[in-house]
């Protein structure tokens, strides 16, 4: 394990260096809307290109690495990805930024695709899952250094653009410098949404409603900040506290759903992160560390819910169909992402900043009804059928599925590990 990591110190630095570009991205471009004068709604529209390319990224770029090589790939979006945060400064114009945007996530798309699929070549059986837990706190806490980061100015100046466009392009250096051999790369395969449908509902309706939380969220953060009197400082603690309580929550909210029927948990989770919500809604104009310390439970409740889908999905499967299944619960999700930024901009540009937090409550309401609907329909899988829970970076593309130390590629058409597995767990979909 030890040996693996050390071989893949170029993957990490890369992936620490967009990552924390990233999240400073996120807390400056809300900043600098609010600066620019943009609506709420036209501030929703432009964040949500970002995770409209990030949806088509992670559908076109793969079709692109068999023929143009990892590395070229990599340099060349990285280089797109530098170039977009700079033509924020020279063109500010909304629908400029808002393809800015678009082309941002595009990239990032393609740039976590190379990643993951370089750890999988690089994992084997036995440290896949450790590989896996490395990628998602990297993941997760460069995106919170680069959200801290984006509060050391108030969006007015260049200097946080240039050093976000410069940790974009030292992202690279790392990696086209390295002398290891580029994986060969296969695309996962995306089962129907009819068949994911069959498989689990709950799962697919939820993720569906996770991607559209989480754009919400990130999306229109910085913007609800500063419409309720935030200063940058503490509109970036406000957006990072919620990537922090991801990281205090994720393990022992997944220990707990490896002991108890998932969907009480997503049900108990949700509920919870319901009422925090509700209560935001009435801190919003009361005191900061009040509704710092909202945004981390819910952040921490809701951004935990995604590996909670996957993992509940799995417990229908067999090791052969995890990873197809998980990637067509990830589109669901980045379905989601796309809608969320706009539709909470709509909704705050009607009813105010209220509708921010009261939003973000209504999704996990709908969540709670679908929920009840499923445990009354299905019976549970009983806890020593489930698999373990394995956490997802809410950043990742479908290829990290291929992490999954319980997905195991097998070749075999009949594996043993299929047909055992079948044996054990009469609930697993065939």
């Amino acid at each position: 394990m030890f040996h693996s990591l050390i071989s893949s110190w170029t993957l990490f630095f890369g992936l620490a260096m967009i990552m924390i570009g990233n999240g400073l991205q996120l807390v400056l471009l809300g900043l600098r809307a609010d600066q620019a004068g943009y609506s709420t709604l036209m501030t929703g529209v432009m964040m949500g290109g970002y995770f409209l390319g990030l949806f088509l990224g992670s559908l076109a770029v793969p079709k692109f690495l068999s023929r143009v090589g990892h590395i070229r790939i990599f340099g060349a979006l990285a280089s797109l990805a530098s170039a977009a945060v700079l033509l924020h400064l020279v063109l500010e114009q909304p629908l400029i930024w808002a393809l800015m945007r678009l082309v941002t996530g595009l990239s990032y798309a393609g740039m976590y695709i190379v990643v993951e699929s370089w750890l999988n070549d690089k994992s084997t059986n036995e440290t896949r899952g450790q590989m896996l837990s490395v990628y998602m706190i990297i993941t997760m806490g460069g995106m919170g250094l680069g959200q801290l980061l984006a509060g050391s100015d108030d969006g007015q100046s260049a200097m946080l653009f240039l050093l976000a466009s410069v940790l974009v392009s030292l992202a690279v250096v790392p990696i086209l410098l390295s002398a290891a051999k580029a994986p060969d790369f296969s695309e996962p395969e995306r089962i129907s949404l009819r068949r994911l449908w069959q498989i689990s509902p709950l799962a697919m309706a939820g993720m569906f409603l996770q991607g559209l939380s989480v754009a919400m969220l990130f999306g229109m953060g910085p913007s609800f900040g500063r419409q309720i009197g935030l200063s940058a400082a503490e509109v970036s603690v406000f957006i990072a506290s919620a990537t922090v309580g991801v990281l205090l929550l994720q393990y022992p909210l997944g220990r707990l759903s490896d002991r108890t029927d998932r969907r009480l948990l997503i049900l108990g989770s949700s509920v919870v992160a319901f009422v925090i919500a509700g209560l935001a809604v009435l801190a919003s104009g009361a005191s900061f560390y009040l509704l710092l310390l909202f945004m981390t439970l819910y952040g921490g409740l809701n951004l935990t819910l995604y590996s909670m889908f996957i993992a509940h999905a799995n417990d229908y499967l067999t090791p052969r169909q995890m990873v197809s299944t998980a990637s067509a619960l990830l589109m669901v999700n980045g379905i989601g992402a796309v809608l969320g930024s706009p539709l909470v901009a709509m909704m705050m540009e009607l009813f105010g900043t209220l509708a921010y937090f009261a939003m973000l409550g209504f999704s996990n309401l709908l969540l709670i009804g679908f929920v009840l609907v499923r445990i009354r329909a299905r019976a549970a899988v009983p806890t020593e059928a489930q698999g373990p829970l394995v956490a997802f970076p809410e950043a990742g593309t479908a290829v990290a599925a291929s992490l999954n130390p319980e997905a195991a590629w097998l070749e075999a058409e009949n594996s043993p590990a299929d047909e055992d597995a079948l044996a054990d767990n009469p609930y697993l979909s065939q």
